[in-house]
């Protein structure tokens, strides 16, 4: 008896944590689901544990659903109980916005990569692109539906379908940008020891973090705009993985930078291009990146 006592006991101090502090009780979640699932592919890679083909692939998938997406799930299920959880994944299949909107969520991140990498190699990967333009039929879309199952659908209704509103409502739509990009970013940080993302190095996380954090502005804006769609979300993601695979594949392998071009190439161009389109956005929009607080609908 006492020992079931103290289960509710530890059950109801546990829901009364999340409901008094709900943010930080998702993203200790959040980084808890990851960061424990995915470890035994870090002590893999670090030659601590073997681990067979298949239990890499098993630890890989159970790391991509059981951070953001579950933690997202668990705590709104304590705020909001079951009617909460129904809105949220109904907003993974909120498939309504406007065609301008799918041209945004498909191509933006697509754009400033390409603009920074052709103005870092003369040129070069957009008219790699010209060339071949069935590149956005073989490789890019292929990866944005890829994309859509890993990672995005593990992620988003997380860091845009829990966090990003009522960050929003806290803090205003830039200052949860910067917090929430930030913290999406340092979320990865087990995968850069790993050959998803690795080999890791400070420099590299730093890099990663901050264009994290300045990319964050392109889902804010587009995340208000449609209406808080977890699925715009969702498809931003993939296409933002998708964009960077093929601006990778565009760029020249045959040509060496030097000097502070060598600098940039090695991720700085990135900080640099995303800050400034999250600056361009901040600027064009007056600092509300389209957020209505009056709304009420996400």
């Amino acid at each position: 008896m006492s020992i079931l006592t103290g289960t509710l006991s530890n059950e109801k101090g546990l829901s009364a944590f999340i409901r008094k502090y709900p943010l930080i009780a998702y993203f200790v979640l959040a980084f808890a689901g990851t960061w424990l699932v995915i470890s035994p592919l870090v002590m893999d890679a670090i030659g601590l544990i073997k681990l067979s083909d298949v239990a890499w692939m098993l630890f890989y998938l159970l790391a991509s659903i059981t951070g953001p997406n579950l933690a997202a799930f668990y705590v709104t299920g304590v705020l909001e109980c079951q009617a909460g959880m129904g809105r949220l994944f109904r907003r993974m299949f909120q498939f309504r916005a406007g065609l301008q909107w799918y041209v945004a969520v498909l191509f933006t991140f697509l754009v400033v990569w390409l603009t920074a990498y052709s103005l870092l190699y003369n040129g070069a990967p957009l008219a790699n692109l010209a060339a071949h333009p069935s590149l956005l039929f073989s490789a890019f879309l292929p990866n944005v539906i890829i994309g859509l199952l890993i990672p995005s659908i593990g992620e988003e209704p997380g860091w845009r379908g829990f966090a990003l509103p009522r960050m929003q409502k806290l803090y205003g739509p830039v200052i949860a940008s910067l917090i929430l990009g930030t913290l999406h970013g340092v979320w990865h940080l087990p995968a850069l020891f790993t050959p998803m993302l690795g080999p890791f190095s400070v420099d590299g996380f730093v890099i990663f973090v901050l264009t994290a954090a300045a990319g964050t502005f392109i889902y804010t804006w587009i995340f208000n705009n449609t209406r808080g769609s977890v699925w715009i979300a969702m498809l931003l993601h993939a296409s933002s993985n998708a964009a960077s695979k093929l601006t990778s594949e565009l760029v020249p392998k045959d040509v060496v930078l030097t000097g502070w071009l060598k600098v940039l190439d090695s991720g700085w161009i990135n900080v640099i291009a995303f800050g400034a389109a999250a600056l361009t956005l901040v600027v064009l929009t007056r600092g509300t990146l389209g957020y209505r607080p009056d709304r009420s609908d996400y």
